[in-house]
């Protein structure tokens, strides 16, 4: 696992949150998702662009417009479940165009041959206008909150990078600052942002996602006709009707999906893992993660976790109609102690989750596992009890220090079956010599 130094964050606070979308069809089903989720994270900003696929944007048509007015019928039922769902006026208050000009795309090369990690400049954003959307992210960057900002290319990046180039030359005493606390997910590179970025900015945090196709784009998941067609679109509301698509085909859900806040960690560090895939170290650009591959396999990282997003969606729309107590709600679980830990050979480690609790009074089931690819340690510790509320295992003989990952799923019975977990990381280091 390679190192990574975390921006200062304060520990209980929400993941800040800047979307660009280049309206692609997906990128609707993806927004209607993400609408759901908006009570997880801080929504900061969501811009719209193009991208080498919808290169002049979507912006003159009224998709997005459509979906806000739909979040704003369901709203009052959304807050029944959660309260901190943020209101139609907040979010169209930070709702801003990008960078849709045709003339910024046009030295672009082959999208899986040369818009990689490590490639040749295309471009250099010196003398591009100013949006209202780059513009919000660089107020936003400038701001004193040193927490990470998560900004997520669904589409293109081209608004990010005018943004960057402005904070570096009308703002270079601030602009280390402000920079450094940027983690960028993007869905690959869709315009030369990500390598201009990558090069030009390296104190930013780039991660390159190409795993989500084959998980979540156009046609990975036709088995979830069903589910769109009987709680989404039928029953559920005009948000979920909107929903464009006959099956799941959200290419660029993951990047947002990272940043929910359900106990897996994954925004923490990049190779971490979580709903949003797990990442690695590049050797080609500095500061960039490309996809991780778990027990060989560069898709697992994201299809491991589908199943319960899914119930998770589906549960979500359910609260944009039914009242809290016919909807279900995922456990709460509360895992005694620090979340980080530091042990030596031949400890033993309990971890107890006795406190976790229900808010359906639903009955629940404990899965303790080692998530082995997430740590440093390159073995399997024996989990005791690990299907109970208490586990343990002893740390195991290590000449160095090592890290293992140590995941809890807590299932309810209701319906849909909702998942929760919680991550504890143990550090183990060397037993000290009785000599």
């Amino acid at each position: 696992m390679g190192s990574y130094e975390l921006p200062a964050q304060k520990n209980k606070a929400k993941p800040r949150v800047i979307v660009m979308t280049d309206g692609e069809i997906d990128d609707h089903s993806s927004m209607i998702r993400f609408l759901l989720y908006s009570c997880d994270i801080e929504v900061l900003a969501i811009i719209e662009t193009n991208s080498m696929f919808q290169k002049t944007g979507h912006s003159d048509e009224d998709w997005y417009e459509q979906q806000l007015e739909a979040y704003q019928q369901v709203y009052p039922n959304l807050i029944k479940h959660n309260p901190d769902y943020p209101s139609y006026e907040k979010l169209r208050n930070i709702s801003y165009i990008g960078d849709e000009d045709y003339d910024h795309l046009k030295n672009l090369r082959e999208l899986k041959k040369d818009l990689v990690p490590g490639y040749n400049i295309t471009f250099k954003p010196d003398d591009w206008a100013d949006t209202p959307g780059s513009d919000a992210i660089v107020n936003i960057l400038l701001n004193s909150d040193p927490s990470p900002v998560y900004i997520q290319a669904w589409g293109g990046g081209n608004t990010a990078a005018r943004a960057f180039y402005k904070l570096k030359t009308k703002y270079p005493e601030q602009y280390d600052r402000a920079v450094a606390k940027v983690v960028m997910y993007n869905i690959w590179y869709q315009d030369g942002a990500g390598n201009y970025i990558e090069q030009t900015h390296p104190k930013i945090t780039m991660l390159y996602c190409a795993s989500f196709a084959g998980t979540w784009n156009y046609g990975s998941q036709k088995n979830t006709h069903d589910l769109i067609e009987n709680d989404v679109k039928n029953n559920h509301g005009p948000l979920g009707s909107l929903y464009p698509q006959d099956y799941v085909s959200e290419g660029d859900s993951p990047a947002f999906l990272y940043t929910i806040k359900n106990g897996l960690r994954g925004y923490e560090n990049p190779t971490y893992g979580d709903w949003g895939g797990r990442f690695e170290k590049s050797d080609k650009a500095k500061n960039v993660y490309t996809d991780a591959k778990d027990d060989g396999d560069i898709k697992k990282p994201l299809r491991r976790w589908i199943e319960d997003a899914n119930r998770d969606f589906q549960a979500r729309m359910d609260w944009c109609v039914a009242k809290y107590e016919d909807a279900n709600h995922a456990p709460v679980v509360v895992v005694k102690g620090k979340e980080n830990i530091t042990v030596r050979s031949g400890e033993k480690i309990t971890l107890n989750a006795s406190k976790s609790s229900d808010p359906d009074g639903n009955d629940m089931q404990f899965d303790w596992w080692q998530y082995k690819d997430a740590g440093s340690y390159d073995g399997l510790v024996e989990l005791q009890d690990s299907e109970k509320a208490h586990a343990y295992f002893v740390a195991p003989v290590v000449s160095k220090p090592k890290t293992i990952h140590i995941i809890l799923e807590v299932n309810d019975d209701g319906s849909p079956v909702l998942r929760s977990y919680e991550r504890t990381i143990i550090t183990v280091k060397p037993k000290v010599s009785s000599q």
